[in-house]
């Protein structure tokens, strides 16, 4: 663990904790995305579901006191010297993933659940065994997947098998380690799948990366299933989500986008005003070309606070006193510096 969150450090830009825990276990506030944004790990979202407070807190503890990193009076954290080194050192042993920029389009620990039951239950239909133990002990999930083999028009265990040849293909043509660790992964009729520790020796990578490529590998099938309507789309296309927003965000958009103002879109969802800046904050952050910008953020607007904020984005403050629009001036500032920031990398 310590390893791996040395990686999300940086030595000149202060990070919040609670933003990269926050990230890495997909609770998407605005202000989350925001500064993950900022720290440039947006696509880490929701790669770490399941990992605890206490371990993060011992993570933490271990790597101030090893002086790899320093906490600043106000909690942030920077790399020390010898952090910066060891984020060199571990440099060359780290899987660089290929498919997370994909972080929105699913919940990966329910495709991976989904997945793993049913691969397995197509292999064990194609030795003709009905008694063995579910990978997967969710009565719901044994439904769908029970569906998923009595819907399908075809031979569904031809047409899995040369699914899974062509998703193959794709992944070991941007890594063989994340195919090898893919198929390594599955289970079917006498097959258990790798453990940890064997995953680790075949592939050649140190055990704080395998939930790293598991991400990647789960990704990827999303991605597949995403853009290939076939088998796999059919049994996970419950599971993908149809935009990178949250979907009350997107219902918001998509309001917003037919010309309807702030005040509008509020009353007829029956949402605060608030919310639905929130919500259009949160497409600025993860979908920019989803906004209108000059509507969003009118040029005298613009004009007023380029008068007060200029140089590093990250030395400006939030003064209500010099930001217009009232109960909206922190809609405003916010969207400014997303603003600026978009101009700055074109």
């Amino acid at each position: 663990m310590n390893d791996f969150l040395l990686s999300f450090f940086d030595e000149h830009q202060p990070r919040r904790i609670r933003v990269i825990e926050n990230t890495l276990k997909n609770r998407r506030t605005v202000s989350t995305l925001f500064w993950a944004k900022q720290y440039g790990i947006l696509k880490w979202t929701g790669a770490e579901r399941s990992l605890e407070r206490k371990q993060i807190e011992n993570s933490i503890a271990e790597l101030v006191k090893a002086n790899l990193i320093q906490r600043n009076p106000d909690g942030q954290v920077l790399l020390t010297t010898l952090g910066v080194l060891r984020q060199e050192e571990l440099a060359g042993e780290q899987y660089q993933p290929h498919f997370f920029d994909w972080y929105w389009l699913a919940n990966t620990r329910r495709i991976e659940q989904r997945l793993l039951l049913g691969i397995q239950v197509a292999s064990e239909l194609s030795y003709h065994n009905r008694y063995y133990a579910p990978v997967v002990n969710e009565y719901h999930e044994q439904q769908i997947v029970k569906r998923w083999v009595l819907s399908w028009r075809g031979n569904i265990i031809n047409d899995l098998v040369q699914e899974l040849k062509l998703f193959g293909d794709s992944l070991e043509s941007a890594d063989e380690r994340l195919a090898n660790y893919f198929f390594y992964s599955l289970i079917g009729h006498r097959i258990t799948g790798k453990n940890a520790m064997q995953l680790s020796g075949q592939l050649e990578l140190p055990g704080y990366q395998l939930p790293v490529i598991k991400q990647d590998a789960l990704l990827a099938i999303a991605a597949f299933a995403n853009s290939y309507q076939g088998v796999l789309n059919r049994l996970l296309v419950d599971l993908l989500a149809k935009s990178p927003l949250s979907q009350s965000a997107n219902q918001t958009l998509l309001l917003y986008q037919q010309g309807i103002s702030i005040s509008q879109i509020a009353k007829k969802r029956r949402i605060k005003a608030n919310t639905v800046r929130e919500h259009l904050l949160e497409a600025a952050i993860v979908h920019p070309d989803s906004i209108d910008w000059e509507r969003s953020l009118p040029v005298s607007i613009r004009s007023q606070l380029a008068k007060h904020y200029q140089g590093k984005m990250k030395d400006w403050q939030f003064d209500p006193e010099i930001v217009p629009g009232g109960p909206a001036a922190f809609y405003y500032f916010r969207l400014y510096q997303l603003y600026e920031e978009r101009l700055n990398d074109k």
